[in-house]
């Protein structure tokens, strides 16, 4: 008997990509394997098998875009089951760049290079997608983050946490209110609008890896809230304990650096968005109150955004509420 294995039907999730297989074909299967691994969004998830049996023959191959409910192996309780021709709903990733690197100049003892992990694999994916099919423009601002301090001060002293980060989020949640075209997105030749203000943020993982986690509604949570949830969406990635709802309907992103010995960088726009603010570190450095030079807690942010729907003077004024929020952050 042959069983056709199907990819968990993620409703209107968008479709995934098939990252590895954990089983090769000919393996014996039981039902709880963790049986291939597949990139959705900006997650890569492990796949149970959901059937034991014989793996007889893998139809979506690494690299391979499929919906869900694709059949992506075909099971059978026999190797001798004859196998019947399966049609796969598949489509490739598409021509990859040529690599127009001239490889005769590197010495023959680097020629073999370290392969990539799932995780780096994927990213590696997206952000050469991002930079192929994404015009980008960049503006800095510097802001202000004496009253941000001030307020980390007083949730402090009522048992409660905020970092800086989880401000930007909430800060970049309601300038986007302000902004709802921010969070639209190109799409087949026209703008597609977004309903909601999801916003995700950069999640560094223990091996090497990068997650997107999304804070859901955050122009609807306290900032309170908005901190809970990223405490708790961070815990889960560390723990490799994401599902793709996790990390998927974010319209924007936050990639903060403010922990590092970073001043200032870009991002990249993670496709399906059109924005991406990037956060340095927080220094004391002159500035000029009132006429009077004095030292001040700043820090940088870069927005980047996709010049196909954002034009310039939208991105000075959204980045220029971010700066407000953050600055009277009692609106927060």
């Amino acid at each position: 008997m042959i069983v056709e294995l199907r990819h968990p039907d993620q409703g209107p999730a968008p479709d995934a990509v098939m990252a590895e297989w954990l089983a090769a074909e000919g393996d014996r299967i039981r039902a709880d394997q963790d049986l291939y691994r597949y990139e959705v969004d900006k997650a890569v998830v492990t796949a149970k098998a959901g059937a034991a049996g014989w793996l007889r023959r893998i139809i979506v191959r690494p690299g391979d875009r499929f919906a869900g409910d694709a059949v992506v192996a075909l099971l059978s309780e026999s190797l001798k089951d004859p196998l019947p021709a399966v049609r796969a709903d598949i489509s490739s990733e598409g021509e990859r760049d040529v690599d127009r690197f001239d490889w005769s100049e590197v010495d023959a003892h680097d020629a073999d290079p370290e392969p990539l992990g799932v995780m780096r694999a994927a990213i590696a994916r997206r952000m050469a997608m991002s930079k192929r099919h994404i015009p980008c423009f960049y503006l800095t601002s510097v802001v202000d983050m004496t009253a941000c301090i001030e307020l980390r001060r007083t949730l402090k002293s009522e048992g409660k946490k905020a970092t800086f980060n989880d401000m930007v989020i909430r800060a970049s949640a309601l300038a986007l209110q302000r902004n709802p075209r921010v969070a639209g997105v190109f799409y087949r030749g026209g703008f597609l609008p977004r309903k909601t203000v999801s916003i995700g943020f950069a999640a560094v993982l223990p091996d090497d890896g990068l997650v997107v986690p999304v804070v859901k509604d955050a122009d609807r949570k306290t900032l309170v809230e908005v901190a809970e949830e990223t405490r708790a969406l961070a815990a889960k990635a560390r723990r490799g304990d994401l599902c793709p709802g996790d990390c998927s309907g974010g319209v924007f992103s936050v990639s903060y650096l403010g922990s590092c010995e970073v001043d200032e960088f870009v991002a990249i726009v993670n496709p399906g968005e059109a924005a991406i603010l990037a956060v340095g570190k927080v220094r004391e450095r002159p500035a000029v109150i009132e006429g009077e030079v004095g030292i001040r807690p700043l820090m940088k942010i870069t927005l980047s955004s996709d010049h196909r729907t954002i034009d310039g003077a939208l991105a000075a004024r959204f980045a220029g509420d971010v700066k407000a929020f953050l600055e009277r952050p009692v609106e927060l």
